[in-house]
Order: structure tokens, then C-alpha cells, then sequence
């Protein structure tokens, strides 16, 4: 049961909802309620911008904390061999990233790009994978729908007869 209420409370929707409930009600209740800080002090700050500004910086660092999130460390340790991956979009970003990443852990990687950008990924990519041979590339223009179709249909003749995709 206890395992359940921790995973229900790690979920990123429910931080939100319990920072968005911490910015609402118990802040503002927290700063009227500094019993260190005299009076005519108080009356300053409350009735000018300068309690809206604290508000506003308590408000954007308790998000930030909490926006940072987990990392998901068992990727560090998975063996991916065996596998494959199609990365579209791959010649920068994101989709590098991930190529590299999933190159690093043995996975086969193929990865689609516009053609101007392909050969430079492929060579950033296998610099880093455990077995150079898995990287492959294939020219592919995501806008154009005969690129689309001339990229697939030279990854099935390339990469095997038996490839489908439905």
C-alpha cells in the first residue's frame, strides 16, 4: 500500500497539483505569519508590490525544485542488444541525443534525416557505439511524403526483406 502512495505521489501531475496548492494557499499563509518580523515592517510589505514580488520569487523557486524531476537510473545499467531502434528526425536535438544514448547501450540504431545533416550524425553516433556496424542512416525529408516512402523503401531493400511496417 505504501509503495502505491509513493508512486502515486512521484507522478509528475500530482507535484504540479501540490505545488500549484502550495503557491495558493500555504505561502501567502506562511508570510503573515513571520513572527520575527515587526509589525510596521510587515505593514509595508503587504500593502505595496513588494509582498506580490516575494510572492512571484517563492512561487518560481518552489517550481523550479520541484520541476527538476527524478532521473530514470536504470537506463544507465540496460543492455540493449538485440534491439532496434528507428530515430526520425535524428540529426540534432532530441533524436542525437537519443541516438546516441541507445548506441551507447549496444542497441542497432537507424537513424533518418534530411541528407545535408545524415553523414555528419552517423559519424557523432558511431564515434560513441559499442559496435560501430549497428549505425546506419537514411536519407529522409519528413515534409516531402515521396522522401518518406524513397527512405523506407531503401531501409527494406538495405536492411532486410522482412521489415514491415503497418
Amino acid at each position: 500500500m505504501s509503495n502505491k502512495i509513493l508512486y502515486f505521489l512521484r507522478q509528475p501531475e500530482v507535484n504540479a497539483l501540490l505545488v500549484l496548492l502550495f503557491s495558493i494557499i500555504i505561502l501567502p499563509l506562511s508570510a503573515f505569519s513571520l513572527f520575527y518580523v515587526p509589525n510596521f515592517i510587515w505593514s509595508i510589505i503587504r500593502s505595496s508590490y513588494i509582498f506580490i514580488g516575494l510572492y512571484l520569487v517563492g512561487v518560481y523557486f518552489i517550481i523550479r525544485w520541484f520541476a527538476q524531476g527524478q532521473q530514470y537510473d536504470d537506463i544507465k545499467t540496460k543492455n540493449l542488444n538485440g534491439k532496434t531502434y528507428l530515430i526520425t528526425g535524428s540529426a540534432g536535438g532530441i533524436g542525437k541525443e537519443t541516438a546516441i544514448q541507445l548506441a551507447k547501450r549496444g542497441a542497432k540504431v537507424v537513424l533518418f534525416a534530411r541528407s545535408n545533416n545524415l553523414q555528419q550524425t552517423i559519424n557523432d553516433v558511431k564515434k560513441v557505439a559499442t559496435n560501430p556496424k549497428l549505425i546506419s542512416g537514411y536519407p529522409i525529408d519528413l515534409s516531402d511524403l515521396i522522401s518518406i516512402e524513397n527512405g523506407i523503401q531503401q531501409y527494406k531493400t538495405n536492411e532486410g526483406e522482412y521489415v514491415s511496417f503497418k
